[in-house]
């Protein structure tokens, strides 16, 4: 699971403009910043410095020094600010402004400043995540197919669903494919299905393909529960299936698709006209230049614009940027303009006490030429059109 380093020229460019001594970052655990700045994971605090065009990498001894192509490696297990101010100290000068990111942890901040350096917060790597250069969108790419067979797993499952009604078993007695408040369930390959048994297959699926499902996976069903707690499935209520899954470089994707089996044709089907012509606006009102709040305030109009309001909970979270997290710059919030490059998970959903919910959810990459959907996952209710 490695990738490569990225982020040094953006890094130089800020450094030189503001003058300053050097970069430090301290990344701890498993944070996206130290696999984008390093091309891999850790799995201990990390200690990030960027002096003179360089980079040079300080791990505590729990950790093996990694054979990377920087400046310097070394195992040091002095707290982190202090590991950082040596390696100033030796490559660059004993005093002067230090750029770090503003979520620099306190303590490694303090230490860089009793050592005599002046800290001043820059969001070089956030922007420099913000745009994706071909490698990563592909990855992204690779992630977004894997979750479309994953979610495709899915419609197959429902589409061979059969519906038991109580009446249809054991000479009219309830028997195990009714679930506790008596109605009609969904059974597959001979017992009820549940919300757990599909996401199971879902995240079985994106094994299969080579992607992990990074804890993102959810089936959520009607109005019972928010998909966290396993239930049985019913015909003619909403089925949202989500997933987020990561690659083996870290890029994540993300998909949500809604589905009913048996369905009557009511509230649900106008929601998912509501977010299905949401989708598409991104497609008009995601050009380089557009307004990234602009464009997140023009989703929740599209959909709210089908006699949804607020009080039907049009979501208020209608995606940002993805890459190596979920959530990434640019948010569509806020003035930031989007720019080539920018990838962005774009999601549309309304959620009724009533009736369920129902979402669409897609990654979408702002190109010079417009905007691109990744992957072809169809839209439609049906899982028996996938």
């Amino acid at each position: 699971m490695r990738g490569r380093p990225r982020g040094g020229d953006a890094i130089d460019a800020a450094v030189d403009e503001r003058d300053a001594v050097g970069f430090v970052a301290v990344p701890r655990g498993p944070d996206p910043t130290s696999r984008y700045l390093t091309g891999r994971d850790f799995d201990a605090d990390l200690v990030f410095v960027r002096v003179a065009g360089e980079t040079h990498l300080r791990v505590p001894s729990t950790v093996e020094p990694p054979s990377l192509p920087v400046a310097s490696v070394r195992v040091d297990d002095r707290p982190p600010g202090k590991a950082a101010a040596a390696v100033l100290a030796e490559h660059a000068a004993s005093e002067g402004t230090v750029l770090a990111p503003q979520m620099i942890p306190h303590d490694a901040a303090l230490h860089l400043e009793a050592a005599g350096y002046d800290l001043a917060s820059t969001a070089a790597v956030e922007d420099a995540r913000a745009v994706k250069d071909d490698d990563e969108r592909d990855a992204i790419e690779a992630a977004q197919r894997a979750a479309t067979r994953g979610v495709g797993r899915a419609a197959a499952i429902l589409s061979a669903a059969t519906v038991e009604a109580a009446d249809d078993r054991d000479g009219g007695r309830v028997g195990d494919d009714r679930d506790d408040d008596g109605e009609a369930v969904l059974s597959w390959d001979g017992a009820p299905l549940s919300t757990e048994r599909l996401r199971r297959q879902v995240n079985a699926t994106l094994a299969a393909e080579g992607v992990g499902s990074a804890g993102a996976t959810t089936v959520r069903a009607g109005t019972r529960g928010d998909g966290n707690e396993p239930v049985e499935l019913r015909p003619g209520e909403p089925v949202v299936v989500s997933v987020g899954p990561r690659g083996p470089t870290g890029y994540r994707g993300a998909l949500a698709r809604t589905f009913v089996v048996d369905p009557d044709g009511g509230w649900e089907r106008r929601a998912h006209v509501a977010c299905d012509a949401a989708r598409k606006v991104s497609l008009v009102e995601a050009d380089p230049g557009d307004d990234a709040g602009f464009l997140g305030s023009e989703l929740r109009a599209e959909t709210a614009a089908f006699g949804f309001s607020m009080a039907d909970k049009v979501t208020r979270d209608v995606g940002g940027g993805i890459g190596l997290a979920a959530r990434e710059d640019p948010p569509l919030g806020g003035d930031r303009e989007l720019v080539a490059g920018n990838v962005l998970r774009v999601r549309s959903a309304v959620t009724h006490p009533d009736h369920g919910r129902v979402e669409l959810t897609d990654v979408l990459v702002v190109g010079e030429d417009g905007p691109r959907l990744l992957g072809d996952a169809p839209t439609g209710l049906d899982p028996s059109r996938w």
